[in-house]
């Protein structure tokens, strides 16, 4: 029941050819041939999942399975940014795909989740995902369910507030509590599970809870997977965030050096901060409407601190100084690994303080 899969879409829309014209035919078989290798290689495929779309509606028609199946492969290839037409193509398949098999059918399920994305409307959202939950329930398999679950909780959790917000919180308890005691403990949807569990419970200021559930991730890549993972630069990542939100530096301090031998020190541009403190605008300047910056060089400890702050350039005077220079001191970094080992290194950092008119 996730997104269509290239081996789906390839036996469904190789089954009906000959309804074309030779040329049409020859020209989409190539573009669905190249569409597919550019997924499984990670490259754009938007402009050929396009010309799949457009061909293929030649093909099948424009109430076809198969049509419907490119729009989703087309709105699955843009870039979330564009909301607008990814949601009209995912609508658009629904369309089809509803009349063809009834609003509760398995076949729109996939349909049903990319509307529920790639709507503004949190409310639209929710009734879209009440489907999704219904189909899931009627497939008697209490694992789809709690993926139905899941992902209307992920969904809900960045699009809600108030009570979708706690709807979503109620799915992913659910989904949560059956992934933790019917999957093994390095399942994908276990992780998935862990981080959103955190992320609910650091805006709920239950920052013990997030701090674990990010540890168990941790605990998963070192003890049981033999490969570095984005999803572990992420949970290495918040943990050295709301270590030091929480006091405990010295608790960030591993996860700093986790990062640094996963992640190669890049001389080409500054680092990047893990954790940084943004500075207070002097008052003094806030009252004249003044603005400023401030460049500083300093040494990025092989534990991952700053220390020896210079100021290198200022503009706005002294008052922008103290404040750069006392936030920037509690700021965390990966640091700079050599032959396996950290070692000190310096960097630079410019902080604009800038009145919003």
């Amino acid at each position: 029941m996730k997104k269509s899969s290239l081996a789906l879409c390839v036996a469904l829309l190789f089954s009906q050819q000959g309804i074309a014209n030779e040329t049409t035919t020859q020209e989409f078989n190539d573009t669905y041939r190249a569409y597919v290798a550019a997924v499984e290689n990670k490259q754009d495929s938007s402009e050929l999942a396009k010309k799949a779309f457009e061909l293929g509606k030649e093909i099948y028609g424009e109430s076809a399975d198969n049509t419907a199946n490119l729009a989703i492969n087309y709105a699955n290839s843009l870039d979330k940014s564009e909301q607008e037409q990814r949601f009209e193509l995912y609508r658009t398949a629904y369309e089809i795909l509803e009349k063809n098999h009834g609003k509760l059918s398995v076949q729109v399920y996939d349909s049903l989740i990319g509307m529920a994305e790639s709507t503004p409307s949190a409310k639209r959202a929710d009734t879209y995902l009440d489907d999704v939950i219904a189909i899931a329930e009627k497939q008697n398999s209490d694992k789809l369910v709690a993926d139905a679950k899941m992902t209307a909780a992920r969904i809900l959790a960045y699009k809600g507030t108030g009570e979708r917000y706690y709807t979503a919180k109620e799915y992913l308890e659910e989904a949560d509590k059956y992934y933790q005691e019917n999957l093994p403990n390095n399942a994908v949807d276990r992780i998935s599970a862990d981080f959103l569990v955190a992320a609910f419970a650091e805006n709920q200021r239950k920052y013990s809870t997030a701090i674990e559930r990010l540890n168990h991730v941790v605990s998963v890549f070192d003890q049981e997977l033999d490969f570095d993972h984005q999803t572990e630069l992420n949970a290495h990542s918040k943990l050295v965030h709301l270590y030091e939100k929480t006091g405990k530096s010295d608790e960030a301090t591993k996860h700093c050096l986790a990062i640094a031998k996963m992640v190669p020190w890049k001389e080409s541009q500054e680092q990047e901060p893990l954790y940084r403190v943004h500075p207070k605008y002097p008052k003094s300047k806030v009252q004249r409407m003044e603005d400023g910056s401030v460049v500083m060089e300093f040494e990025v400890t092989p534990s991952g601190f700053v220390d020896n702050i210079t100021v290198v350039g200022s503009e706005g005077g002294s008052a922008f100084e103290r404040e750069a220079v006392k936030a920037v001191k509690q700021w965390r970094y990966a640091p700079k690994f050599e032959n396996g080992q950290a070692i000190a290194a310096t960097s630079r950092v410019q902080l604009d303080f800038k009145i919003n008119n």
